[in-house]
């Protein structure tokens, strides 16, 4: 395997940098990357045929393929994932903007007390939401299941409502952790989401990206439900290799979107084994991470599972075609992790040439002392 450095490419392996970009910002995903990654991997190889994300994530590269004029296919454990990429795809006509504004003119001149009941795993939503804004977050919910818009309306009032629950809660997001801070300020949940639905009308009228809307769909990147051979690039990310169970971190908008207690455990039942669980001790290692993947069980049952992911990646992939994939190394139990090296190590087992491009340099705030690691793409190529 070849390993080179980027650094330039650092600022733009997290999300900080779309929080200000139309469309981008719609929902706030922390743990993902900047389209910028994304242009990236397609100046390098020079394609407009169809571009695959097995962890679409927020939408990120389905987005710049539309914008690109090429295809985009995601798949996702997560029902929010899914949701969210969605809307953020979808073409929109004038008529839905209208219809969006009228909604949000109306909504509080016949004001009802909402009959929905809302429930979380990890626990009871009024402990997170001072009680005006708990009862305005219900309310609007129902109206918006009650309104005559049409789908498309609806889904883009419902993705302004879910992206400012962190907001208009007493909820701070800490690593894998969700901590009720009763010191934090809530914003009023009602002027959150009418200045969020205002945000992205604006951004509909000055950045609309008109093109193929992607096909996105609930899945598991292990069993991609495309043919072999058919995707001519594939730019995605992972989720890394550490204690976040991003079913619970994304909890809250999860349940809300579903109205299901049960859906934060359906969907960790489904996702990629890369988190600190019970029971997660792998039948299965992969050889070059035997020793490490056998005394840390998270880690075999993360690369078993990545193993799987390799293998339908160059099922799906054109030959002569490339997956680009952003990974992070990581410290656990006190143990550095290499894992973009070790992912080309099986990439290169199962027959891929495998290339690293460090992308930056992070350090782990590891008691006693911080450990220097590093955030990657790792680039598989189909011979």
């Amino acid at each position: 395997m070849r390993i080179s450095e980027d650094l330039s490419l650092g600022p733009h392996m997290t999300f900080e940098s779309s929080r200000q970009k139309p469309i981008h910002r719609w929902f706030h995903y922390k743990e993902g990357y900047s389209p910028e990654i994304v242009g990236y991997a397609l100046a390098r190889e020079k394609t407009k045929g169809i571009l695959a994300d097995p962890f679409c994530g927020t939408g990120t590269s389905l987005l710049v393929a539309k914008a690109k004029g090429m295809q985009g296919k995601g798949v996702d454990t997560s029902e929010l994932a899914v949701f969210v990429s969605k809307v953020k795809c979808a073409n929109y006509e004038k008529s839905d903007t209208e219809e969006a504004r009228d909604f949000l003119k109306n909504l509080f001149q016949a004001r009802r007390q909402s009959s929905l009941k809302w429930q979380f795993e990890l626990f009871p939503p009024e402990t997170a939401f001072p009680k005006r804004n708990l009862n305005d977050i219900l309310y609007i919910r129902e109206a918006i299941e009650r309104s005559e818009c049409g789908w498309k309306t609806s889904d883009l009032l419902l993705l302004a409502l879910i992206s400012v629950l962190p907001q208009s809660s007493i909820i701070i997001k800490d690593g894998g952790v969700l901590r009720i801070d009763k010191r934090k300020r809530a914003m009023p949940a009602k002027e959150a989401f009418k200045r969020k639905v205002k945000q992205m009308l604006a951004d509909m009228e000055t950045s609309a990206i008109s093109g193929n809307e992607p096909e996105v769909v609930l899945g598991d990147a292990r069993e991609l439900p495309y043919e072999s051979g058919s995707c001519d690039i594939i730019v995605t990310s992972p989720p890394y290799l550490n204690n976040i169970d991003y079913s619970k971190v994304y909890g809250l908008e999860l349940s809300l979107l579903t109205m299901n207690k049960e859906t934060t455990k359906e969907t960790r039942g489904r996702s990629l084994r890369s988190f600190l669980q019970k029971d997660a001790r792998p039948q299965y290692v992969p050889p070059e991470v035997e020793e490490v993947g056998n005394r840390i069980p998270v880690a075999g049952a993360y690369f078993a599972d990545m193993e799987n992911s390799i293998s339908e990646m160059k099922r799906v992939l054109e030959k002569g075609s490339s997956a680009y994939v952003v990974v992070s190394n990581s410290v656990i139990f006190q143990e550095h992790i290499i894992v973009d090296e070790i992912l080309a190590a099986i990439g290169e087992r199962l027959g891929m040439e495998s290339e690293i491009i460090v992308g930056a340099y992070r350090l782990a705030d590891v008691k006693p002392h911080k450990v220097k690691t590093r955030e990657s793409i790792v680039v598989f190529r189909k011979q």
